[in-house]
């Protein structure tokens, strides 16, 4: 029935693979770079948040 065909489920799981998978060594330094400056974002949130009280 399928004839060798992917089902959607198979190609989204292969574009997520894909996705997670760095290319080259400057994919590796930007996803460095974008998590440094989540965490960089996420403490100076925190510090506005606790001094407003929350």
């Amino acid at each position: 029935m399928n004839d060798g065909k992917p089902t959607l489920k198979e190609k989204w799981n292969g574009l997520r693979e894909w996705l997670q998978r760095p290319k080259t060594k400057f994919d590796l330094k930007d996803r460095l770079r974008a998590l440094a400056l989540l965490l960089i974002l996420t403490a100076v949130l925190c510090k506005i948040l606790r001094r407003l009280g929350w």
